[in-house]
């Protein structure tokens, strides 16, 4: 089994504090180069591979604005 992990960032709820991307030790995540609706720059997952599921950033937001999900695929 194969786990990956998917980070969903709530851009209307984010403010763009850069707590999740400051602590996130496996530097899965980066700020985005293109402005929210907020008008900020957002954190997105940039590398998919490194991000062990942790959480910390789900944790860490303020605003409640990201959600770790876990996918498992069965290799058969």
């Amino acid at each position: 089994m194969e786990q990956t992990f998917t980070i969903l960032i709530d851009e209307r709820w984010c403010k763009g504090c850069k707590l999740c991307y400051i602590h996130c030790p496996t530097q899965a995540l980066r700020i985005a180069e293109r402005f929210s609706p907020r008008g900020i720059h957002p954190p997105e997952l940039a590398l998919v591979e490194r991000c062990n599921g942790c959480r910390l950033c789900e944790l860490l937001c303020p605003d409640f604005a990201i959600t770790v999900s876990e996918e498992v695929a069965v290799h058969g």
